[in-house]
Parts: structure tokens; C-alpha cells; sequence
């Protein structure tokens, strides 16, 4: 943008009486200073059902990755207009889902970053400069990903984080649309009545794309701000592991909803919901996918009931993990879902299975992973420590006995040999350690420490869709080993996971990001069967340069340190020690209100 656009842009910003005002203002003349035009409003004739040979038409004209994610969401290869509800129809075909429109709401949104500054947080004026030329036509996906490399500043406007989780059930099951992001996620093993074992991995990865306020302004409801990911897996034990397509759906096209009271959320004809008014259960999974990264497809699908759980189990300090100035995450799990063999099914390459027994597990999650906090203070104090790593190992326990582990280790600057890892030589043992909870047989729950050994390696060379989402030939965890004290049961102090595949369980999400989820064998001291889990790997791979290729931004030395990882300099560093120290106890007292830090 040239500078005397800016300025102007930033005076009238700045007169404003409040961001609203300023939106409302400012939106039109700021998108045209940028060169992004405004998005055409909706006619009452543009609200129509249009004909079906136009309605063909229209669809065609979507760009090649918009038709085949609409298409999949329905469970079809290719998007034809009779398979699409007709009150779909309109809404995929209508200009709040155009291509323009996704440009201008990421355009806006830069804009208002430019334009508000944050105090103590290092400036990425440059980076959202050089986004705001693509802003004139981006598809869903690309909104999506080029959101995701706005960085933290990036969570201004969103619903904060409270200081405490009161968490209501079961209202509190419900997807908070105003948040940053949040997710159903479902894991477990099943056993068929084809005598085989199977891991499933389904989860609705929900994201807003632009801060609530602002989507308003855009003349967007909070279900037409959000995107939703898709994330399906299954696992044949003993064979190979196999991973959908990710597809992202955009609220705009109709496809997505949201149970506003209790758990529920549909992606086309992907279904997660509880089939009760008055109950969790039954819970029910629907889920389809196509995995394209073999020569030939292979499409594959669950249909599952679970009629019961155990009990709800709150993550971190009463389901704060953290709570801090506004950031952080509300978190909250449900071991122990009983798979109803009455009523659930899986199909692999056409053969359907009766699914006969199984245990999952349930995790909802939602707020922010990566944020500015609200104060001053706070921020000034975060950029005196250095940031780690992004990512994390996760994972989950159903042992014999009813009883269950979960437990995390998040990446540290100490352990930086190990990420990122490619060549043809493994990395090492990794030695890290565990913040955990056990729930015992009664459902009492305990917070335990533990120490993780990962003493075996695997290379990524797998995809779903080798021209979106490249093999990476990244090292991924492939046996972890597991050791807690005397505050849990001496049989299951001392454990090994064990993948049931040999093939790696290696995953994407949309945005371009890789990530390894798998079911694993749990195995005591002696090589016993003690149970089943699931282990998850997040940050090992360096995916900014596919990221970039997505929304369009040439990979270069440039680029790649445009829009990575960056640090305060060192004038933010010093004015940051210099608030702090004037506001010492101020630091203390904010900090003191953190939970579950």
C-alpha cells in the first residue's frame, strides 16, 4: 500500500469513536486505498434459487479446490448441482461465498492491524503489506491458511479467554463461535466382526476467520465467519494407515451447523452430535473421506453410536489450561465412550464392517493458541524470555481396569535436535518430561508428573494429496516410553506405546501444517497387553514453504523470514525491561490470576 494511503487510512482509524465506528467508517475506502474491492451486497433477486443448467454453470466457474471440497463434504468426487440441497445451492453460488469476498474479509482485517498497532508487541506491519495484494480474490482455503501466518496479533477482537472456566454442562458442549478456534476430536480403537482391530481418528477443527466485530460489519453471522476443517482416519492394524483429504468448508457455503445448547456440528453430510434434547448420549459420528495418496484412491467411512462415557474430565486446573490475561485454552476430555455395536459400522475400500466393541476418548478444546495478552504489562514481560518452539506430543490411555492417563509435553528450546529432523539418520532418545492426569476406576482424577523417553523414530514420506500437502521426509516419535512415580498404579507405573501399524500415522491439516496421529498397543515391562491409546506429534515439521504456496507467496530466503518465527528486537527488548521494571508489582498481581500456567 502506498504511504499516503495508509495515512489516510490510519487518520480516519484514529478519529473514529470506536473500532466499530472505525470499521464502519473506514472499511470501503481502506479496501480501495489497498486495492481490494468491497464485496456486493445481497439482492433479494441474488437470494434466489438460481436454474439448475445456470446452477451447473455456477459451480463449474469455482475454482478447482472450492468444487472438490463442497464435493467431499457430500460425500461425492465430483460436485454436480443435483446433489446439492437447493438452500445450499444459493448460498455456494451466492457473492458472500466468492472469492472476492474472502479477499476483502482477510483484507479488512490486515487493514485494522496496520492501522492498531499493539503497545509491546513487535510490529508485523511489513508482513501484512505484503498479504494485502493477494486480498483481491482468495478461496476459502487460502483465507484460511493466510490467516493462520497473520502470527498472534492476529487473535486481537476475538472473544478473551476468562480468568476462570465455569464450565455448565451440558450447554458448556456447545462450540463457542466467538473464540479463535476449538475443536471436537474423537480417537479410540474399535474391533471389527472381521476379527481385525481398527484405529479412527474424526475431528471438526473450527476456526473464525475474521474477529466477531468485524464480521458483523461485514454482514456476516457468526456461523458464515467460520471455516471448518475436516479430519478423518483409520488405521487397520498389522496394514497401513490411511488419512482423508483434509477439506476446509467455509460457513458461507451453508454446509456448516452448529448446535447453539449442546454438543453438535454437521460438515455437509459429516455429522457429530448428541441424538438426545436431555443427554450426551447417544453420541453420534458420521464421517467419509477419500485418502489420494496412493496411485488409486481410497474412499472409506464410519457410521458410529456411542451409548455411554465415563465421566467429564477438566484439563489443566479446573479445564484452564491456561487461563492468562485473555489467553490461553478451556479444555475439557471424556474418556471411556462405549462404542454401541447396534449401531456402528465402518467401510474400507467397499467392504462394510460391523464395528463389534471399542473405547474412545472425546476432547473439546477452544480459545487460542498463539495470542497477544490484554494488558500491557503482560506482553511488555514475554518478550524478555525467549519463545519456544511450536508444538507439542499428546496423549491418551485407556488401560484395563477402567482406569486412564493423559498426558502432554509441549516443545522447549532445550530439545531443538529433535525437531524439524530430516536426512537419513534418526535423531536419538528423546528424554522430556510429563504433566499428566490419571483417572482411576471411580473416575477420581489425580495430576501426576511422568518422564517420556521416545526411543524409536519414523520417517513421514506419506500423504493424502501429494500435490497440496507434499511429503515432508520428517522424523516422527514411533515408540514412547513411559515412566510415572508411586501415584500410580505400580501396573501401569511403568509402559511402552507401540504404533499398530508399521507404515507411520502421519497426517495435514489444511492450512498446510503436518501432525502424527496414531493408535497404539500399550504394553507393561514384560510386553503384556495392558490397553489401548492413542499418540499425537505436533511441530516436528518445518511446513512454512508449503504454506506459503498456498495462498500463492514465492518461497524465498525473503519470504521464508518474512513470514516465520520472529522475535522483539532489541529496542522492544529494552523499552519491555524498562515497563517491567516500573511496573513490577502490576506484573506480579496479573500473574497471580493466571490458572493452569
Amino acid at each position: 500500500m502506498k504511504n499516503d494511503q495508509f495515512d489516510a487510512l490510519t487518520r480516519l482509524l484514529a478519529s473514529a469513536g470506536s473500532r466499530r465506528a472505525a470499521v464502519r467508517g473506514a472499511l470501503t475506502a481502506g479496501l480501495a486505498a489497498a486495492g481490494i474491492a468491497a464485496a456486493p451486497r445481497v439482492s433479494a433477486s441474488q437470494d434466489a434459487t438460481p436454474p439448475a443448467a445456470g446452477a451447473q454453470a455456477g459451480l463449474d466457474a469455482l475454482d478447482a479446490e472450492t468444487r472438490d471440497a463442497i464435493a467431499r463434504a457430500l460425500w461425492q468426487t465430483e460436485l454436480r448441482a443435483e446433489d446439492v440441497p437447493a438452500d445450499v445451492l444459493t448460498q455456494v453460488l451466492g457473492p458472500k461465498n466468492s472469492n472476492e469476498a474472502f479477499g476483502q474479509r482477510v483484507g479488512a482485517h490486515l487493514l485494522g492491524l496496520i492501522a492498531e498497532p499493539t503497545s509491546f508487541v513487535q510490529s508485523h506491519a511489513d508482513r501484512y503489506e505484503a498479504m494485502l495484494p493477494l486480498c483481491t480474490s482468495l478461496t476459502a482455503h487460502q483465507a484460511y491458511v493466510m490467516s493462520n501466518l497473520i502470527g498472534p496479533e492476529g487473535s486481537k477482537g476475538y472473544r478473551p479467554v476468562p480468568a476462570v472456566a465455569d464450565f455448565q454442562f451440558p450447554q458448556r458442549n456447545a462450540l463457542d463461535l466467538e473464540s479463535v478456534l476449538g475443536w471436537y476430536f474423537f480417537v479410540g480403537s474399535a474391533r471389527g466382526s472381521d476379527g481385525e482391530e481398527y484405529g479412527i481418528e474424526l475431528m471438526f477443527f473450527r476456526y473464525a476467520l475474521v474477529p466477531p466485530d468485524l464480521a458483523a460489519q461485514l454482514g456476516l453471522t457468526d456461523v458464515e465467519n467460520q471455516v471448518v476443517e475436516l479430519h478423518f482416519a483409520v488405521a487397520k492394524a498389522g496394514g497401513r494407515h490411511y488419512q482423508a483429504k483434509p477439506i476446509l468448508i467455509a460457513g458461507t457455503t451453508g454446509l456448516l451447523t452448529f448446535d447453539p445448547d449442546g454438543l453438535g456440528a454437521t460438515l455437509g453430510k459429516n455429522v457429530i452430535r448428541s441424538t438426545a434434547s436431555d443427554s450426551l448420549f447417544p453420541l453420534q459420528l458420521t464421517a467419509w473421506g477419500q485418502d489420494d495418496g496412493d496411485i488409486e484412491p481410497i474412499q472409506f467411512s464410519i457410521d458410529i453410536t456411542f451409548s455411554s462415557g465415563k465421566e467429564y474430565l477438566l484439563q489443566g486446573v479446573d479445564g484452564c489450561s491456561p487461563c492468562c490475561d485473555g489467553v490461553g485454552t478451556l479444555y475439557y476430555s471424556m474418556p471411556g465412550l462405549v462404542l454401541d455395536p447396534a449401531g456402528s459400522s465402518l467401510t474400507l475400500q467397499g467392504e462394510r464392517v460391523d464395528l463389534v466393541e471399542g473405547t474412545f476418548w472425546f476432547d473439546h478444546q477452544w480459545g487460542t493458541l498463539a495470542a497477544v495478552a490484554q494488558s500491557e504489562i503482560v506482553r511488555a514481560a514475554g518478550n524478555l524470555t525467549p519463545s519456544a518452539p511450536a508444538g507439542w506430543d499428546w496423549f491418551m490411555t485407556h488401560f484395563t481396569g477402567n482406569r486412564q492417563i493423559t498426558a502432554f509435553s509441549i516443545h522447549s528450546n532445550d530439545r531443538l535436535d529433535f525437531y524439524r529432523q530430516m536426512g537419513t539418520t534418526p535423531p536419538g532418545t528423546m528424554i522430556v518430561p510429563l504433566k499428566a492426569k490419571y483417572m482411576d476406576a471411580d473416575a477420581a482424577t489425580y495430576d501426576v508428573a511422568g518422564t517420556l523417553s521416545v526411543t524409536e523414530w519414523i520417517l513421514s514420506v506419506d500423504t493424502p494429496d501429494p500435490v497440496i500437502y507434499p511429503p515432508t521426509h520428517t522424523w516422527y516419535p514411533n515408540r514412547w516410553e513411559f515412566e510415572f512415580g508411586d501415584d500410580v498404579p505400580e501396573d501401569i507405573r511403568s509402559f511402552v506405546m507401540v504404533p499398530i501399524v508399521q507404515t507411520g500415522q502421519s497426517g495435514f491439516f489444511a492450512n498446510g501444517a503436518q501432525y502424527s496421529e496414531g493408535a497404539v498397543y500399550l504394553l507393561d515391562s514384560s510386553g503384556a497387553d495392558v490397553g489401548r491409546g492413542f499418540a499425537e506429534s505436533v511441530g516436528y515439521a518445518n511446513t512454512l514453504p508449503n504454506q506459503l504456496r498456498l495462498v500463492g507467496i514465492a518461497v524465498t530466503d525473503e519470504t521464508s523470514s518474512l513470514y516465520g518465527p520472529s522475535h522483539p528486537d532489541d529496542g522492544m527488548v529494552l523499552a519491555s525491561q524498562a515497563y517491567a521494571y516500573l511496573h513490577g508489582a502490576e506484573l506480579q498481581e496479573k500473574l497471580g490470576m493466571c490458572i493452569g500456567l
